[in-house]
């Protein structure tokens, strides 16, 4: 089995894992797509960021009279900004968001070190597919991945890579029709990336099949793109 520990600073947890704090001055962009700055959803879920240790920046919804659409425009518009930004990981995060645990960025940090182009920090899984587990520990924590069957859009981690081949993924001609961005990050997932899940262990009580660190709060934050039949997770 696989430990992930780095020992710069000899820092003994609570999990009897040596590990570093990955520089105290230590930090990583969040964009947080919002419809609305001034919103108690959006002021929540920076708050939550900058509290685990984000620097968050509002990227305001591309207006359009389906949801749906300005949702996948708007990711869009985010992949872009990442793919033309200085290489290393960035982070997306849609303005429902809320959190199992508690965590620290250097402990998704570590995240980064071990995954190829992106990672979930929730997912709502589906079909009875469960998440696979690898031969890695974070933080004392088993690490699982996912390969399809999972939507996750309201939460990621991507490098400069990652958001140019799933900016150039989603623009592909078989999705034009196909506005819901979350089923597309779900099948760039199944087709070529499996990707690891923060904290899958964690399960949301009241919603089956959401696991992860973090969950969209749909309790305190309704979903502003489909109505609560729709499949997707948005």
């Amino acid at each position: 089995m696989v430990e992930i520990i780095v020992i710069r600073y000899k820092i003994l947890n609570k999990y009897n894992i040596l590990y570093k704090i990955d520089n105290m001055n230590t930090t990583r962009i969040g964009y947080l797509l919002t419809t609305n700055e001034q919103s108690e959803r959006y002021i929540f879920s920076k708050n939550l960021l900058e509290k685990i240790g984000f620097t968050v920046k509002c990227i305001k919804a591309i207006p359009h009279e389906n949801k749906m659409l300005s949702n996948k425009l708007s990711m869009q518009y985010i992949y872009d900004i990442i793919q033309n930004s200085e290489e290393g990981f960035y982070y997306v995060f849609e303005d429902d968001i809320n959190i199992l645990d508690n965590i620290t960025l250097d402990e998704i940090i570590e995240y980064e070190k071990i995954s190829k182009k992106f990672f979930y920090l929730g997912i709502c899984e589906y079909g009875g597919y469960l998440a696979f587990k690898s031969d890695i520990k974070i933080y004392g924590h088993d690490v699982y991945y996912k390969q399809g069957y999972a939507y996750g859009l309201h939460a990621i981690g991507i490098n400069t890579t990652g958001a140019k081949e799933l900016l150039e993924f989603s623009k592909k001609e078989e999705f034009n029709e196909l506005y819901l961005m979350d089923v597309i990050l779900n099948k760039f997932c199944a087709f070529y990336n499996p990707s690891y899940v923060v904290r899958y262990d964690l399960e949301y009580s009241e919603a089956t099949g959401h696991k992860g660190i973090m969950f969209q709060d749909r309790k305190t934050f309704p979903s502003m793109i489909t109505p609560p039949s729709s499949n997707s997770n948005n």
